[in-house]
């Protein structure tokens, strides 16, 4: 098998693994979440601590095969034209939930959204999560559709 095949294979079982998960949070949890909010942030938190970290090596993952891809294939050469603008939008998305899970919420920063004296008024912070991961899940559909079809000849 070709350095560019694993490369490949690796990408997409952690972009897989990854929106998959986002699509879980985004349809099933979040929703559970806010029928019935009492208690939700130790739910949550509780579902959070297991897979955040197997967020994080997906990121990494998708993060590592994508540069090697870019490199490989020299696909950098490419990025100023528009029919590679799924290029432009996987970077893009891939820098926001890096930015999220390796900055952010080490830094605290999305502990502090979900915690402290606004936990009085949860349903209406859960709502905002929702709709929160429901946005991020529609630009990851969109990337993925753009990224399979561009990468096939799609835009060309």
């Amino acid at each position: 098998m070709s350095d560019i095949a694993i490369a490949v294979s690796l990408h997409l079982l952690g972009v897989v693994w990854w929106i998959g998960g986002l699509a879980f949070v985004s349809a099933v949890l979040l929703p559970e979440l806010r029928r019935d909010p009492a208690g939700a942030l130790v739910r949550f938190r509780a579902i959070e601590h297991r897979f955040a970290p197997q967020v994080r090596i997906a990121i990494l993952l998708v993060g590592a095969t994508g540069a090697w891809m870019l490199y490989r294939l020299e696909l950098w050469r490419v990025l100023d034209e528009p029919g590679f603008w799924w290029l432009h939008a996987m970077l893009a998305l891939w820098g926001l939930f890096f930015l999220m899970l390796f900055v952010l919420g080490p830094l605290g920063v999305l502990r502090r959204v979900m915690s402290g004296p606004l936990e009085a008024n949860m349903p209406r912070r859960l709502a905002r999560m929702h709709y929160l991961h429901v946005i991020l899940l529609i630009l990851a559909l969109i990337t993925i559709a753009g990224a399979v079809a561009g990468s096939h000849g799609g835009f060309g």
